[in-house]
C-alpha cells in the first residue's frame, strides 16, 4: 500500500464553516498579499479590516512572506477554500490567540528554522486582538 503525502489528504474546511474572526483574518492575508504583490501599500485596505492591530498584522505578515521557503500561497480574495499556506497561517494566530506557543513550533517545526519560528511567533502574538477567537 503506498503511503498517503499530506499534501494529497490536505482538506481544508471552507471559509463560510470559519469562524468570523478567522474569516476576517484570512481576507486580510488575502489582500495584503494581492496588495503587496502589485507594489501597492495594503494597509489602508486592511486598516478598514482590521484596525488598531492592522501594524503588527502587517508586521506579522511581511515576516510571513519573508520566512516562508516558498512564496506564500493565498487564494483571491471570493475563494471558497483555504490554500495549505493559509491554513498554516490561521493555525498559527489560533495557537497565538491561545498563548500555546509550543503548538505554534511545532506546526512549523518541518517548515521553518528555529529563529524564524519564533520571530513569527512573537509577532503572532502582537498581530492576534484581544478577544480574538477561533
Amino acid at each position: 500500500m503506498r503511503f498517503m503525502l499530506s499534501a494529497a489528504t490536505f482538506m481544508p474546511p471552507p471559509v463560510t464553516a470559519l469562524p468570523e474572526d478567522a474569516r476576517i483574518q484570512l481576507k486580510a492575508a488575502r489582500m495584503w498579499v494581492m496588495l503587496a504583490r502589485h507594489q501597492r501599500n495594503p494597509k489602508p485596505v486592511i486598516a478598514a479590516l482590521l484596525g488598531d492591530s492592522t501594524p503588527a498584522f502587517c508586521t506579522l505578515m511581511e515576516g510571513v512572506v519573508t520566512a516562508w521557503p516558498d512564496a506564500f500561497t493565498t487564494f483571491p480574495p471570493c475563494a471558497s477554500q483555504l490554500s495549505p499556506d493559509e491554513a498554516t497561517f490561521l493555525d498559527l494566530l489560533a495557537h497565538a490567540g491561545d498563548g500555546d506557543e509550543a503548538g505554534a513550533h511545532l506546526l512549523m517545526l518541518d517548515l521553518l528554522p528555529a529563529t524564524d519560528r519564533q520571530r513569527l511567533w512573537q509577532a503572532a502574538t502582537r498581530a492576534v486582538p484581544a478577544g480574538f477567537a477561533f
